[in-house]
């Protein structure tokens, strides 16, 4: 099964354990301010360095709710991605447009009605909609909702999670996430001490691992992520440039 399980530090589509909230203040700020914070990345696909992507990613706490927006160039393609969740993390609905070198336009989005998502994709004339049920008591999230519900994990009384994952070209799996330990990460923005979060997805056969580390001080950011986006893509290493 060819998915992209990592994404640029990554940018997973995770749906958590329902039940993680955010707390009353946001990082940031007093609870209903409203912030935005931007983050810049590179990611470097090991053995093919010349195909680096370039990464902005925009994270805007707002009243009612939370975006998330990215865009990755890199000399393949261009990428934007926007995701809209309420301030619990769940998905309200989200968009991808992909661009390729030859000018060719695909665009994908999800959105959910009660225990359902669905996800739409136009690819030139051609178009189609596909339907994946919500397991009970999952939370649904797409590309970029990582780095918000990684700011919600409880790092100092839990050690794992069980996870389900959905992508905007409609594939699901499975996955745990735990965290193995701290380590102090260099990364172009600095040096930060930080957890590591590694997570196994649960692919027939295979079972593909990522590592995600995570700051200890709060807010939660990913400052560098390390493993493939589908089983048979290479293994991209993602680090953080720069932040706002």
């Amino acid at each position: 099964m060819k998915a992209r399980y990592l994404g640029a530090l990554c940018l997973l589509l995770f749906v958590l354990a329902r039940g993680l909230a955010f707390p009353d203040t946001t990082e940031g700020g007093p609870a209903g301010r409203s912030h935005v914070e931007t983050y810049r990345y590179q990611a470097v696909p090991i053995g093919k360095e010349s195909d680096t992507e370039k990464i902005e990613l925009t994270l805007s706490f707002e009243d009612d709710g939370i975006g998330f927006a990215s865009t990755s160039i890199s000399k393949k393609a261009e990428e934007r991605i926007r995701v809209k969740m309420t301030r619990e993390g769940d998905l309200i609905s989200g968009t991808r447009s992909l661009t390729d070198s030859a000018g060719r336009r695909m665009e994908e989005k999800i959105w959910r009605d009660a225990h359902k998502a669905y996800i739409g994709q136009t690819s030139g004339q051609d178009k189609k909609t596909m339907v994946r049920d919500i397991p009970e008591g999952a939370t649904l999230a797409v590309e970029g909702s990582l780095l918000v519900l990684l700011r919600l994990f409880p790092y100092e009384s839990a050690s794992r999670w069980d996870l389900f994952m959905i992508d905007f070209t409609g594939k699901a799996v499975a996955a745990t996430a735990r965290q193995t330990g701290v380590e102090r990460i260099e990364v172009p923005a600095g040096e930060f001490p930080c957890y590591r979060m590694e997570v196994l997805f649960h692919v027939f056969i295979l079972s593909p691992k990522a590592i995600c580390w995570v700051t200890r001080e709060k807010p939660h950011v990913v400052v560098k992520s390390a493993g493939k986006r589908g089983v048979f893509t290479p293994t991209y290493v993602t680090t953080l440039v720069d932040k706002e």
